[in-house]
């Protein structure tokens, strides 16, 4: 599961410092780099609404900040 947010990350890289960026992808994981090719050929794969989308994203999110950090 990735809940990440390219403004946390962003501001994370520019005023934190690679150690708490390194933490926060481990919660809420990695930020896709390029653009996702082949997603519609996946089984399941459905196109959703943006409001679909917050609604999933906004449970990922409290899924991940219930879990313990790893160390």
């Amino acid at each position: 599961m990735t809940a990440a947010s390219l403004a946390e990350v962003l501001h994370l890289r520019d005023h934190a410092g690679p150690a708490a960026t390194g933490r926060y992808e481990q919660r809420y994981g990695v930020l896709a780099d390029a653009v996702l090719e082949g997603w519609r050929d996946q089984p399941r794969a459905a196109e959703i609404s943006a409001e679909e989308f917050e609604r999933l994203w906004v449970e990922a999110r409290r899924a991940l900040e219930a879990l313990e950090p790893s160390d």
